[in-house]
């Protein structure tokens, strides 16, 4: 995370931080996924692929949001209402399912776990959007969310119907009315409508000089890589394929909120001495950034190893480690899920104030126009 200053002009760029910074934290750590994916297929155990990615970067991007949200003074009293529910009735019907009904539940994360995905690179291409600002009228950004939402999947669809898709050995489930040759084929035919649209846009802004660079990288990388890889790995290996999208959103993820964190706290928004402390441009706030969120995600994978041991709610059969573990981490991550989905939303639609909407600042600031004696000023 680069903390060089740039040299400021008046003509508008588009990137949200700087290129350098963008293409290796948005754009170019989409590199991991080949490399996850070479792990795969030299037979690495699930079990050290899993639990590497979620250690080292899964885990630490989900305790990123909290950071932005239970640990923000003024983002609690402004949205109890929204925090309050997420926060209790997302980790019951975790329980209720991780207990009665597994593969439900598995299949409730996966679905949610693909659009949260490809709803995170909306976001961003959102702010590549409204910092270039050349787009007219409201169907390029359909045909972008188009493109973007279906890219996924096309083959995933035809493994689904199939009962080919598994999450480890679990099947993840459709709907009845959907387990027909129909769905698969209606997600190709729409997927490659929009991908059709998308590639005569995309050339009608590049003939027109209004191509928007970054935006076009970032959405062309989502495609290939979300496309292909559900064809990469089958059966009870598919989950792993899986992880190297994970890894690439992950490591995105943690870029983009440490650069909104950074941006908050110049701008004297962050009201928390904590935050403050581990927030900003220097590399030693990124190492305690990160080294927080780290070392909450050991925590909670020292407790997912010991909950079984324990075995408060005396539980039986070959599931019952699984069922512990799941129903531990995906309470956290499916509240992580519903608070992104609301910031994704909100933030680049309407004229949200960027001190309650935090996912808002990386299109109104940019870090280095904000003199870090502005910070001063507010924490004296």
């Amino acid at each position: 995370m680069a903390t060089q200053v740039s040299t400021l002009t008046s003509s508008p760029q588009p990137w949200i931080y700087k290129a350098g910074w963008d293409l290796r934290w948005l754009i170019g750590s989409s590199l991991v996924v080949p490399i996850v994916l070479l792990f795969v297929w030299m037979g690495s155990s699930s079990t050290s692929i899993n639990l590497g990615i979620t250690a080292l970067i899964g885990g630490p991007h989900l305790f990123a949001t909290f950071t932005a949200t239970w640990f923000d003074p003024r983002f609690r009293r402004h949205h109890l209402w929204l925090l309050v529910p997420i926060t209790l009735v997302i980790p019951a019907i975790v329980v209720f399912l991780g207990l009665n009904h597994l593969q439900v539940l598995l299949s409730i994360f996966i679905f949610s776990a693909s659009l949260h995905v490809l709803h995170q690179n909306i976001y961003i291409t959102d702010i590549y959007r409204k910092k270039l600002a050349v787009e007219k009228g409201w169907w390029p950004r359909l045909i972008d969310y188009g493109v973007m939402l279906l890219c996924i999947y096309p083959i995933a669809s035809y493994k689904l119907v199939h009962g080919q898709f598994m999450l480890g050995s679990i099947e993840i489930l459709l709907p009845p009315i959907m387990k027909h040759p129909a769905t698969y084929w209606l997600v190709w035919i729409g997927f490659s409508f929009f991908l059709s649209a998308w590639l005569v846009k995309t050339y009608g802004e590049w003939k027109r000089g209004e191509l928007n660079v970054p935006k076009t990288i970032l959405i062309s990388s989502t495609i290939l890589i979300c496309f292909w890889v559900p064809i990469a790995a089958s059966g009870t290996r598919l989950e792993l394929a899986f992880q190297s999208v994970n890894a690439w959103h992950s490591i995105q993820y943690l870029g983009i909120v440490w650069y909104i964190q950074a941006v908050r706290r110049k701008e004297g928004f962050i009201q928390n001495p904590l935050m403050q402390r581990m927030t900003g441009a220097g590399k030693r706030n990124v190492l305690v950034f990160y080294g927080f969120c780290f070392l909450t995600t050991m925590g909670l994978l020292a407790v997912a190893l010991l909950l079984p041991m324990w075995n408060p709610l005396s539980l039986t059969g070959e599931n019952m480690h699984q069922q512990y573990y799941y129903m531990l981490v995906l309470s956290p991550l499916l509240i992580h899920y519903a608070l992104d989905g609301y910031f994704f939303t909100v933030a680049n639609h309407g004229a949200p104030d960027p001190e309650l909407e935090p996912f808002t600042a990386p299109r109104s600031m940019n870090l280095d126009e904000i003199p870090e004696e502005r910070f001063e000023r507010v924490r004296a």
